[in-house]
């Protein structure tokens, strides 16, 4: 009998362990959480936006109307309000860009996996970001030419 209850507190002491399956906290947590500003819409190829003989690939230098902002909680939950950019072609590879007449607004939920921050709305779509914590900016490669948007870049 001795040696069952000694074989039995043998085995409860080295089956028990500090870990108890649970993820450490992202380090990235605390660094992401606050408002971040657009401060790039990129594009490409590069266009003269408000006729004044200067081309760009961001948007943002050229027309200041076009703004947004993200707000990630430490709740997890996110909220965005921006003025959105509209492009409609000309022609010969020329395009017009103007502000949207309304203020867009967006909300859902976020998670932070490494450097990915991940943004879900109400419908379930996910925007992906990529947090640079020396640069401090939140990046989504969108990836695509004229008409469509190469990237958007966010600072703290």
């Amino acid at each position: 009998m001795k040696k069952f209850l000694l074989l039995f507190l043998s085995l409860t002491v080295l089956s028990c362990s500090d870990d108890d399956g649970g993820t450490e906290p992202n380090p990235n947590f605390d660094q992401v959480v606050g408002t971040w500003n657009l401060s790039e819409l990129t594009i490409s190829p590069q266009q003269d936006i408000n006729g004044d003989g200067s081309f760009t690939t961001n948007i943002v230098e050229e027309l200041p109307c076009v703004s947004a902002q993200i707000i990630l909680r430490d709740d997890n939950t996110w909220s965005y309000s921006g003025v959105d950019v509209i492009i409609t072609t000309i022609t010969g590879g020329l395009f017009k860009f103007f502000c949207a007449d309304e203020t867009r607004t967006a909300g859902g939920n976020w998670d932070i996996e490494g450097n990915i921050v991940r943004l879900a709305d109400e419908t379930g779509n996910i925007t992906q970001f990529t947090f640079d914590s020396s640069d401090n900016t939140l990046t989504n490669v969108i990836g695509e030419v004229l008409p469509g948007l190469q990237a958007e870049v966010y600072a703290k």
